[in-house]
């Protein structure tokens, strides 16, 4: 279903007369989640419809040698085509924050003093209920090559060598993400730059710590809660799966736990020790849907990559 959703977006695309494109400049370490936005032209403006068609085929075709369309999980493995509700906690502040912009863009700012980060194509349509929607392809480059800081450049005027004084565009084969319908889909992890997913992974992770403390199922909670922030640990929270943290109240869970994934479980408490990373590890790759048991060498793996899971 989401193949031919994106199919149907790129064929409404071909169909677009007119686009609009934007350069995008963010710095989410100094402000979080801010945007500035500039609007530039072409001409003809054709060309802009030339090379969206280009730009968006080629998108097609990336999907198309995929092996399938998942949700986001920031765990995905390689030959996923990820897919993310605006609607996300993850990403619904950023995207508004990002259309604002859009929506308030300078177009008089020269391209030579812009530093951008990112840039998008905006299309405008009707559907078939003749509704008006907007289609948009984003792409993590800046693509204007400015000669601050680069050898010099010549171009060929009228057979004859001069240095390039403007700023020269390229905007690549292929865009990153194509925005539908509410749904982002993306043929890289570049969205996560962008729209700062990061904090909003850290930010999930904190929730669901709150509520696995509550559980009170830890030895030592504020220890667990250093682990699960640090490095990409907070992404595996975006799967938390709170039935689990609800069976694991009971013994029979409990003890299948300290089993299979080898937790220790400290006799005078009766709380999981997770004070060795690994132990951490494995426990938060159980209570956010990462781990089954596999049939065929009767061992536990981590999925979707079905990778057997270290006990050392």
């Amino acid at each position: 279903m989401s193949l031919q959703k994106i199919e149907k977006a790129i064929l409404t695309a071909q169909r677009i007369a007119h686009w609009e494109a934007y350069l995008i400049e963010y710095d989410h370490k100094k402000n979080p989640n801010e945007y500035v936005c500039y609007a530039f032209h072409f001409e003809p403006k054709e060309l802009l419809n030339n090379i969206v068609n280009s730009m968006s085929s080629n998108f097609f075709n990336k999907v198309k040698n995929q092996e399938r369309v998942l949700e986001y999980t920031a765990q995905n493995p390689k030959g996923t085509i990820e897919k993310l509700s605006l609607n996300s906690s993850l990403i619904h502040k950023t995207w508004a924050s990002l259309l604002n912009h859009i929506n308030t863009s300078d177009d008089t700012c020269k391209l030579k003093d812009i530093s951008a980060n990112a840039f998008i194509f905006v299309g405008n349509y009707q559907d078939e209920n003749g509704n008006d929607k907007n289609l948009y392809f984003l792409t993590q480059k800046n693509p204007v090559l400015s000669f601050k800081k680069r050898t010099p450049i010549f171009v060929s005027r009228h057979n004859t060598v001069v240095e390039a004084q403007e700023p020269m565009i390229q905007f690549g084969r292929c865009c990153d993400i194509l925005i539908t319908d509410h749904t982002l889909y993306s043929v890289n992890n570049n969205f996560e730059s962008i729209f700062n997913i990061e904090y909003s992974h850290k930010i999930v992770c904190r929730e669901h710590l709150a509520e696995l403390e509550t559980a009170d199922l830890i030895d030592d909670m504020e220890s667990y809660k250093t682990f699960a922030v640090s490095g990409q640990n907070s992404k595996k929270f975006i799967t938390y799966d709170a039935q689990i943290v609800a069976k694991l109240q009971k013994q029979e869970y409990k003890d299948l736990l300290k089993k299979e994934l080898r937790i220790p479980v400290n006799p005078a408490t009766h709380k999981f020790d997770l004070s060795k990373p690994q132990n951490a590890r494995n426990f938060t790759l159980a209570i956010c849907g990462k781990t089954k048991l596999n049939m065929f060498d009767k061992g536990v793996c981590e999925v979707p990559s079905s990778v057997p899971i270290s006990f050392s």
